[in-house]
This record gives C-alpha cells, structure tokens and sequence, in this order.
C-alpha cells in the first residue's frame, strides 16, 4: 500500500507544477470538494441553459446533489432522468469508480 505524499517533505528532484499540486490535492483530500465545485460551476454545461435558469440552489451534502427547481413540471422529468444526471454529473466530477455523488434530490 502505498503511502501518501509528504507535502512537508523536499523532493531531490524538480517536478512540473502540475505533479507538485496532484500532490498536494490528494494529500490533503482535496479531490472530492474540487470535483463539488466544478459541477456547480459547470452546472448550465451539464444540464443545458433551460434547466440551469430554473435551478435556484444547488448544493452538495453527504455525497447527494441537492438541486432546487423552480418549476414543478421540469422538476417531474428531471426526476424521471435522474439516473443520466447521475451519470452525467459523476463523469464530469471525475468520479467513475463510485466514489463520486451517490444520489441526486430535485426540491
């Protein structure tokens, strides 16, 4: 098994900034709040600009997206394809192996 990185810890060698923050991220266990506010903030790409326009709140909370809809019939057949926004979202936050969101709740 393999420990984590020391990020106290001086490397002998260089490495590209982009090693030093992979590291630095999983380190500190980073990777689950990053991918959280990527889907937030890629939200309109994921779901479309109709969808993002109803959506009033969304948030994250015990690994369930919590989105709030203003309109009850978008909120119905949002429901209804809940499982490809699942797939949609965990693939966009990087998570495949199920680690990433486990459910998504329509208010």
């Amino acid at each position: 098994m393999r420990t984590p990185p020391n990020p106290n810890r001086r490397k002998a060698e260089t490495q590209p900034l982009k090693d030093t923050l992979q590291d630095l991220i999983r380190a500190y266990q980073l990777q689950g709040k990053l991918a959280e506010t990527a889907i937030i903030a890629d939200w309109e790409q994921l779901m479309g600009r109709p969808v993002a326009q109803k959506t009033t709140e969304l948030y994250f909370q015990n690994r369930k997206l919590f989105v709030r809809i203003a309109s009850a019939p978008l909120r119905h057949q949002l429901y209804l394809g809940r499982t490809e926004i699942l797939r949609r979202v965990n693939e966009h936050g990087g998570a495949p192996n199920g680690n990433g969101v486990v459910e998504v709740v329509f208010l």
